[in-house]
């Protein structure tokens, strides 16, 4: 398959989405874990313990010099309001009121489903049935999306919209090759070879956007192209293994 555009393929494909099934889906979207935990100021206070050689220990060695208690496993800091997630990445931007014409509720559909618990995940598989129904029209082939129903009616794509509301990655622990980002659920769903997705989960170097739009589009791995070729800066072999910051 061709190589495609990505921002001609979503031009046409909001020409073409009424051929791709019928779903009155809303949107939904944002949410993410706040880290919170301001708990522990470096020792801000320590200058008010009893012991002023010890001030700038306050936080470490908590009440004794009027400091926070030392954050840890007895002591885990407090957790805000979630307002985001990270399960499988380019989700929320593929699926969840992607085509909507409305910011304002465009935006709100994100945060809502970016703040949902595993609870409430179910609650945006229409949302992305819809979104799917146009995806599905990138390529001018209705019904070759993964795991598309070949019915063309309104549940044709709530089989891989279910998958995907379950926002978890894949992970086969007894295998040693990986570097397939969504290669395990495609092996999972019979789309690829058993032992052909690799061991799942993702690299900093996959191509999530490729590799997202291709399934989303065409049920294929490769294929559909933002022509963006890498990350302006490599990255690590050890840890941390994110590259440096790009000063672009």
């Amino acid at each position: 398959m061709k190589k495609l555009s990505l921002i001609l393929c979503l031009t046409f494909a909001l020409t073409a989405a009424v051929a791709c099934g019928d779903s009155d889906s809303d949107d939904a979207n944002n949410g993410a874990v706040n880290n919170g935990g301001n708990n522990g100021n470096n020792g801000n206070n320590g200058n008010n313990g009893n012991n002023g050689n010890n001030g700038n220990n306050g936080g470490n060695n908590g009440g004794n010099n009027g400091g926070p208690a030392l954050l840890g496993k007895a002591n885990p800091p407090a957790l805000g309001a979630q307002i985001d997630r990270t399960g499988r990445p380019a989700i929320s931007t593929a699926l969840i009121s992607t085509f909507s014409a409305d910011a304002d509720a465009k935006g709100a559909e994100k945060d809502a489903y970016n703040a949902a618990g595993p609870d409430k995940w179910s609650d945006f598989t229409a949302s992305m049935a819809g979104s799917l129904a146009i995806l599905d029209a990138i390529d001018g082939n209705c019904g070759n999306q993964l795991l598309a129903d070949a019915d063309a009616g309104p549940d044709r794509y709530m089989t891989l919209a279910s998958i995907l509301t379950d926002d978890e990655l894949y992970v086969h622990s007894e295998r040693g090759e990986c570097g397939t980002y969504l290669g395990l659920e495609a092996e999972i769903v019979g789309a690829v070879p058993e032992g052909a997705g690799g061991c799942g989960g993702r690299t900093l170097n996959d191509d999530i956007i490729d590799r997202s739009y291709s399934v989303l589009a065409a049920g294929i791995l490769t294929g559909v192209d933002d022509t963006i070729t890498g990350d302006d800066v490599p990255h690590l072999d050890g840890f941390p293994y994110v590259g440096e910051p790009s000063m672009n």
